[in-house]
């Protein structure tokens, strides 16, 4: 399976999400408003990364946060098992995933 990757997934409560995957073990669910809230961030870094130097939700459906420090090269996002490198390319694939999941 190739990272990152967005999928579908069904919440017993919340219904309809998303599940915005950095490998097997690293994921966030989020809810499609969170996603689409997600979406504009990493369009908004990836346009014009010196504008902010830090993104951050937490997602009602998760009992992880999504942090991320923005830099030249990328997005650094944080875990539990350490931080997990997005170049550009990944930022901008999982905008347009989360924008039209």
């Amino acid at each position: 399976m190739s990272y990152p990757l967005v999928k579908r997934v069904s919440h017993r409560r919340l219904g309809e999400m998303l599940r915005m995957m950095l490998s097997d073990q690293v994921y966030f669910d989020l809810t499609l408003e969170e996603g689409r809230t997600l979406s504009r961030a990493f369009t908004a870094v990836a346009h014009d990364w010196r504008r902010t130097d830090f993104i951050y939700l937490s997602p009602v459906g998760a009992d992880v946060e999504f942090s991320a420090a923005v830099a030249q090269d990328g997005v650094r996002v944080e875990t539990a098992d350490g931080g997990r490198h997005l170049n550009w390319d990944d930022v901008t694939e999982l905008a347009e995933r989360l924008a039209v999941e």
